[in-house]
């Protein structure tokens, strides 16, 4: 079984309790079997140590050696250099080597923001739903003190991500799409493939994200890109349907 090179210590994820960039990274240190440990932060909370621990203010974020390395991407590359096999690239100068770079880079810089647009005016609509995506989570307070601060906690992560309800129906309305362009790499081979590369794992972690708001499943039923799950662990977290408003999936679909 590989793991990390003699040489190195054991890594230190930071992450937030249901990012899919950070269950993307997650998935790629178990694909490699690199033993790490796994800090759990308080929402907002990674603004102010995240410069401190490992160098910037989002995660995933991760401390090896010293290195500090920031963003799922990053991280990802680095993963590969210290444990080559399996690789999450295709070999460099193949066919497909720059397709998987591309894809991976929609998942992060595009596709990553509509479950997050989402889910956040969904938790203004009912903050205890919050809750839900904590999971296994070691957080530093318990969930009985952390509750009343839950719809402060909606209200700061709506204001971060700038999500409103014309945002949130916008990204619903272009999901389909979006999801038909998965569909395509996945026919094309680019994807789901019997062992996630890169893009798998950022875009996989997207659709298992989305896939826990009951209002946008139907969107997804059928699709191939639903089977890009396969490669985490069952998701914590729900937003029960009803939550989002019917006209906006109706409309979509």
């Amino acid at each position: 079984m590989l793991g990390v090179p003699m040489s190195t210590t054991r890594p230190k994820l930071y992450v937030l309790p249901g990012s899919h960039p950070c269950a993307a990274v997650e998935a790629a240190l178990k694909l490699k079997s690199i033993a790490y440990d796994r800090v759990d932060l308080l929402p907002s909370v990674e603004q102010l140590i995240g410069p401190l621990r490992y160098g910037g203010r989002t995660v995933p974020g991760m401390r090896l050696d010293g290195e500090r390395l920031v963003g799922s991407r990053s991280i990802m590359r680095r993963l590969d250099q210290l444990v080559p096999e399996p690789a999450l690239l295709p070999p460099a100068g193949s066919p497909s080597y720059a397709q998987v770079l591309e894809a991976e880079r929609w998942g992060d810089e595009s596709f990553q923001d509509v479950p997050r647009q989402i889910l956040d005016v969904a938790f203004l609509r009912r903050p205890a739903a919050i809750e839900s995506y904590a999971g296994d989570a070691k957080l530093p307070l318990p969930a009985k003190l952390l509750r009343p601060a839950l719809p402060l906690t909606a209200r700061l992560l709506a204001t971060k991500s700038k999500a409103k309800d014309e945002s949130a129906r916008a990204y619903i309305g272009a999901l389909p799409a979006q999801l038909d362009r998965i569909d395509g790499w996945i026919a094309d081979g680019l994807l789901g493939g019997e062992q996630p590369n890169a893009a798998d794992l950022q875009i996989g972690s997207t659709i298992r994200l989305l896939l826990t708001i009951a209002d946008v499943r139907p969107l997804m039923q059928g699709r191939a890109s639903a089977g890009l799950t396969r490669y985490f662990p069952p998701s914590s977290g729900e937003i029960p349907a009803g939550v989002l408003p019917a006209e906006w999936i109706a409309a979509a679909a």
